[in-house]
């Protein structure tokens, strides 16, 4: 914490000192957080929501938690988009630490249907090729917000989804 304080006052004293270029050659050599989109799988599904699950690996080399404020994603398969959004994710990854994360979010049920209405003859349990561009926002005690893009490509399995008769029996027919 007080190395962050100290840091907070001597770069705008520096800054003012010696101008705009030597203080980006500073922030450069610094050390930032790194990550690693390792996976995305499809979580639960019911009559109101899905669930994309994204596995990320989190380095921070700050003596200090790096909270993580939220994330932004695209996922396609070939050239279908299938989902795109934000979520919040507030997770904290500990100082001088490394942690793997499954980071939830949540689709509308319709949203969810008409991605896979998109694809031919994909049905439950098959396997689709996947294209997944995530941004994690982090914020960052000296740098202050920081956003770091991850991609990963792979293949995840299409989850069951509720069936017409699920939906009789929420309908009492």
């Amino acid at each position: 914490m007080k190395a962050g304080v100290i840091f907070l006052l001597i770069v705008p004293l520096t800054f003012l000192a010696v101008g705009c270029e030597p203080v980006q050659q500073l922030l450069a050599g610094m050390p930032k957080p790194s990550a690693h989109l390792t996976g995305m799988q499809f979580g639960p599904v019911d009559l109101q929501s899905a669930t994309l699950l994204f596995d990320v690996e989190i380095e921070n080399p700050y003596t200090v938690p790096l909270p993580l404020v939220n994330l932004d994603y695209a996922v396609a398969s070939g050239q279908t988009r299938l989902f795109e959004g934000k979520a919040d994710t507030q997770t904290t990854i500990p100082a001088k630490g490394r942690q793997s994360v499954r980071l939830p979010v949540k689709i509308g049920y319709m949203d969810f249907l008409n991605a896979f209405a998109q694809l031919k003859d994909i049905r439950p349990g098959a396997s689709i090729p996947y294209t997944a561009d995530v941004g994690l926002s982090l914020h960052t005690e000296a740098l202050g917000p920081m956003r770091l893009p991850l991609k990963k490509t792979g293949s995840a399995t299409v989850p069951q989804w509720p069936s017409a008769d699920d939906w009789k029996s929420i309908l009492g027919l």
